[in-house]
């Protein structure tokens, strides 16, 4: 006689309720996982942020300054619009074919070239030719003790990055929109800026962002800027205004009369994705200074309004770190009057920082 055993699965009605129970657990525990995973983000984009300010103290242990926010020869390379000097952005984007061609001293190179020995980067800063100027780089290999040939500005650095936002230069995708030294560069970009102040930063063109650079005001033309009534200017040279970096900047910390705790150094900066308005186009690229690599805190952070503000890829925050090297979470409803004072060195107005 044969004997059936019965054996008794699930109904359809049985399995499609499992289903539903694990879709339910997965939406309620994803949420906690994506949280996690960018608290662990922010964490690393804290250590960045931790990194480049020790790499700021310790450059100036060695120079008894701080680099200058940018090196820019402007007797050889500047412009002037209605209200003054600003440093030309051919200085940098122009390329020689050739080693020794730069006879008008071109430069045009960042305060994050200077730190890369402070940052472990001591072969790749060996590897720049200072006789040539950020673009020559960019085109002319050098050749490593291996025979591997490398174009050092176009080196990708994970510190300069924020994880939360990318983790590579994405010029021929997301951020394609940037401007660059070159824009068929598609390596060695960057999420973080010094503070160049509070104040007006940059020569800009409503309809032509490429043409933005950094102002070098000469005493008279800032003098000229000044209101009559409030004896202010908005530019960021002005004493109320003045930030860390600058062209040509030579800043040591006894200059940071408002208190190294006060004063913002480094921030993580706006990046669009937008190609116009020209206002809100960025600027790319850890080797190149100006609008890649300073910004301003004339207006709060993450307004998304204007190129030259500070923003993150964190949500309602963004991230600096001050000049006695500490990193803070602000708020993206900071008070912009606090905003404001954070970005000065010397304006003489008590601060107030939020707790983190």
């Amino acid at each position: 006689m044969v004997v059936r055993v019965r054996r008794r699965g699930f109904t359809l009605i049985e399995l499609l309720v499992v289903i539903a129970i694990i879709a339910m657990l997965i939406a309620l525990l994803l949420p906690a996982v994506q949280r996690a995973r960018e608290a662990a983000r922010r964490a690393q984009c804290q250590n960045n942020l931790k990194q480049l300010g020790l790499a700021l103290h310790n450059y100036h242990d060695t120079h008894r300054t701080l680099p200058p926010g940018q090196i820019n020869n402007l007797a050889t390379a500047s412009l002037t619009d209605a209200i003054g000097l600003y440093a030309s952005p051919i200085e940098a984007t122009t390329p020689y074919s050739a080693r020794g061609q730069n006879t008008l001293g071109y430069h045009g190179t960042s305060w994050m070239l200077q730190i890369l020995p402070m940052i472990d980067q001591g072969p790749l800063y060996s590897f720049w030719n200072f006789s040539d100027n950020v673009g020559t780089n960019g085109v002319l290999p050098v050749q490593t003790p291996d025979f591997t040939l490398i174009y050092p500005p176009l080196t990708e650095l994970p510190a300069f990055y924020c994880p939360s936002r990318r983790g590579n230069m994405e010029a021929s995708g997301k951020f394609a929109s940037t401007v660059r030294v070159n824009q068929n560069w598609t390596q060695g970009g960057n999420d973080y800026a010094g503070c160049s102040g509070s104040g007006i930063t940059f020569h800009d063109d409503p309809n032509d962002a490429t043409v933005r650079q950094t102002y070098a005001l000469t005493p008279a033309q800032l003098l000229a800027t000044v209101n009559t009534t409030t004896g202010l200017s908005p530019y960021t040279q002005f004493q109320t205004n003045i930030g860390i970096f600058g062209v040509n900047s030579s800043v040591n910390f006894r200059s940071i009369t408002d208190g190294t705790s006060n004063v913002m150094m480094v921030a993580e900066r706006r990046l669009s994705q937008q190609l116009t308005p020209a206002q809100q186009r960025s600027h790319d690229g850890w080797a190149w200074g100006g609008p890649a690599t300073l910004f301003s805190c004339r207006i709060a952070p993450r307004t998304n309004l204007w190129a030259d503000e500070a923003g993150s890829a964190h949500e309602q925050i963004v991230q600096v770190c001050l000049a006695d090297g500490s990193v803070r979470i602000i708020s993206v409803n900071i008070d912009l009057r606090t905003w404001i004072n954070m970005g000065n060195m010397a304006q003489g107005s008590p601060i107030n920082l939020p707790s983190n």
